[in-house]
């Protein structure tokens, strides 16, 4: 490695470091100063974001033996990674200050949010299989722990040993699937698998080594078949965990389709866009049929996440210019939108150590401002106009229709239709519904910059597309 591209590796320098030091400091501390690590740890992840602005103009370089690439595509989503684990951070220190969490609220949970964020990173920039492997099991080994973190509370454990068994199947068939694309390519690096997929017909073992990789990462986006976890897992987590895995973890996952589907088996897209097809419309129907009869909030926001899944995977199956755009672009939306969410229930599950749906009732009375971001921002996840949540669905559906699916895009608006129904069940409840305990519930300062936050995120991406937009188009240029 020349000792120029250093610079270029400063950001996950910068984060592997961070980490160490909250480890020395809880090590030094002996878990008392947990509040002041979750202060550092946020503080200590804002100087990222200008060291990967000022990498953005970089054209295309290898590091570390072609193991490694800094690109558009990988320095846009290292930023979403960063806001991502900043956000988290915050609700994490909103959680540790209820008496139920306060007992286990340990450094050791920001060491965790840190070393999930540093695999996303390697993601990002991983140029063969086996950073890639490495790089998701550090996020989702990470999750484990953190998804099972309440010792006390029994959906915790069970989320977390449903979540273990079933991430431990589908890292399983990843690996296998690698194998099976080595066999038959003879390299695990990505521009020497594309250049020989181009140049040599595909065979029955690579199909099958990418149908297995393909597995593995419809667990990591909840897709159908295996979506099953997802509410569970998203119902029994740490609210910030929850969010977590909803928004970073998801962003992952699509991150590495991008990078297999449409960058190393565009070639042979024939072959495997029909069953993406099939497994975007199934999941579509699955997360909004299944958000319908629930009464728990995270729960719904689970189904929820599997919808949005499945329209993202849409434009997984039209492996275009367009269909990659969208996807990067609603994955920009669809970040301020659910982390929005999330704030909204952190906060108000922190006040009243409820996450069901009938307690919000009266909460437009009780906190105008948690019941008016909780509003727009389901509004947006809808796809309600101008939000940030129309402009990709209408995108993601355009692009289904370019590639002439559309039974798929039909399938897709009549889903916007049925998520307006528990969606604005949530809002009736607030709105309409009178409050048993009608106190007030308190936001905290970051808490309410945070909300700002993702609610200017929320209406900037839906009334101004065309910077982000750009960015979107930069990112995927590179992949065909």
């Amino acid at each position: 490695m020349m000792p120029s591209h250093f610079f270029y590796l400063l950001p996950e320098i910068w984060v592997g470091a961070l980490a160490l030091l909250i480890l020395l400091l809880d090590l030094r501390w002996k878990g008392r100063g947990h509040t002041k690590l979750g202060l550092m740890a946020a503080i200590g992840l804002l100087p990222v974001l200008p060291l990967l602005c000022m990498q953005r103009q970089l054209d295309t370089l290898e590091l570390l033996h072609g193991m490694y690439r800094i690109d558009s595509a990988a320095l846009l989503f290292k930023g979403i990674f960063i806001i991502t684990s900043l956000l988290v951070i915050l609700m994490t220190r909103e959680i540790s200050k209820t008496p139920a969490a306060a007992q286990q609220a340990h450094g050791e949970f920001y060491l965790l949010i840190l070393s999930a964020t540093l695999g996303m990173m390697f993601v990002a920039s991983a140029a063969d299989f086996l950073m890639l492997f490495i790089a998701l099991e550090l996020i989702t080994i990470s999750f484990y722990v953190m998804t099972a973190y309440l010792k006390t509370d029994l959906r915790s454990l069970e989320a977390g040993i449903k979540y273990l068994i079933l991430g431990s199947i589908a890292s399983a068939c990843f690996l296998y699937g690698v194998a099976f694309v080595y066999g038959s390519s003879g390299s695990i690096r990505f521009v020497e698998i594309r250049q020989f997929l181009q140049e040599t017909p595909f065979s029955a073992g690579c199909l099958f080594g990418l149908f297995l990789i393909l597995g593995g990462i419809l667990f990591k986006t909840a897709g159908v078949p295996f979506q099953l976890w997802t509410p569970d897992v998203y119902e029994g987590a740490p609210t910030s965990v929850t969010a977590f895995l909803s928004v970073g973890s998801k962003s992952a996952g699509f991150l590495v389709a991008l990078r297999v589907f449409h960058e190393l088996f565009i070639s042979s897209s024939a072959d495997w866009a029909p069953v993406l097809v099939w497994v975007a419309g199934l999941t579509i129907l699955y997360g909004n049929l299944g958000a319908i009869p629930q009464k728990n909030i995270k729960r719904l926001l689970g189904y929820s996440s599997i919808g949005h899944a499945g329209y993202l995977l849409i434009g997984l199956a039209c492996p275009s210019s367009l269909g990659s755009t969208a996807m990067v672009f609603y994955l920009a939306g669809y970040l301020v939108t659910n982390l929005a969410v999330f704030l909204v229930v952190t906060v108000f599950s922190s006040h009243t150590g409820s996450d069901e749906i009938k307690n919000y009732a009266g909460l437009s009375k009780r906190s105008p401002l948690l019941a008016m971001v909780m509003f727009i921002a389901l509004l947006s996840l809808a796809g309600v106009p101008p939000l940030a949540g129309f402009i990709g669905k209408f995108m993601l559906l355009l692009g289904a229709l370019s590639q002439g699916h559309l039974t798929l895009a039909i399938i897709g608006a009549v889903a916007v239709v049925i998520s307006l129904y528990y969606y604005l069940i949530v809002v009736k409840v607030m709105y309409v519904d009178r409050a048993e305990d009608s106190s007030p519930v308190p936001v905290s300062l970051p808490m309410r910059l945070a909300l700002l936050f993702c609610l200017l995120g929320i209406l900037g991406i839906g009334i101004w597309q065309e910077p982000f937009l750009s960015l979107s188009f930069a990112a995927v240029k590179g992949l065909f």
